[in-house]
């Protein structure tokens, strides 16, 4: 399968087992995501640390890794164990901010650093406007589309989806309306979403 393919998976009627990976209490995969889905989340709010635990074996209709891959150590282990566990029709849904996003391009030709790259452990440096009083995110690894997707099918994985997603920080109506036009486009939204099958 190559991606641009019309591929669909399908469930039955019957709930949706989603793994929410690093999902805090879950609340968005089962309210946003996938509601009315059997939602197990593994996180280090719960006592799972995925970098050292692994993930846990099971008949997973989906592995939900929302803003997750950003913040891990090593995204090759974690792709790794992905693969592990999932069956033919698992599919894996990662949402991750996007370096390349429109104003990051932007903001980069200016001198500054993209809002969502941290170069310390302690201090939001070298960010346009207030963003540098903002709290650190953790964040370690920084995907451009085409390299979360060149990372995947390194992994063996097959992509079926690619969506932008706006972005949601607060500011006006001139800047939220270019977003909305822009962030249809993956490579230039503020966030977006990859879905994949092994």
């Amino acid at each position: 399968m190559t991606f641009g393919e019309n591929t669909q998976i399908s469930f039955s009627m019957d709930k949706r087992k989603v793994l929410d990976v690093g999902g805090k209490d879950g609340f968005r995969a089962r309210n946003e995501f996938y509601p009315g889905s059997e939602v197990t989340v593994v996180d280090l709010e719960n006592g799972w640390d995925v970098m050292e635990d692994g993930l846990p074996r099971g008949d997973w209709d989906v592995i939900l890794a929302n803003h997750f891959i950003e913040h891990i150590s090593n995204p090759d282990i974690f792709l790794e164990e992905c693969r592990n566990i999932m069956g033919p029709n698992t599919i894996l849904n990662i949402g991750t901010p996007n370096l390349a996003a429109w104003f990051n391009r932007i903001l980069f030709l200016f001198g500054y650093v993209p809002h969502s790259m941290e170069l310390s452990t302690k201090y939001n440096v070298g960010k346009a406007f207030n963003w540098n009083e903002e709290g650190l995110g953790g964040h370690i690894y920084v995907y451009t589309v085409q390299a979360l997707c060149e990372l995947l099918k390194h992994h063996g994985f097959k992509i079926i989806s690619i969506l932008g997603e706006r972005s949601t920080y607060p500011c006006n109506k001139f800047i939220r309306g270019i977003d909305i036009i822009l962030s249809k486009r993956a490579s230039f939204s503020s966030s977006f979403r990859v879905k994949c099958i092994i």
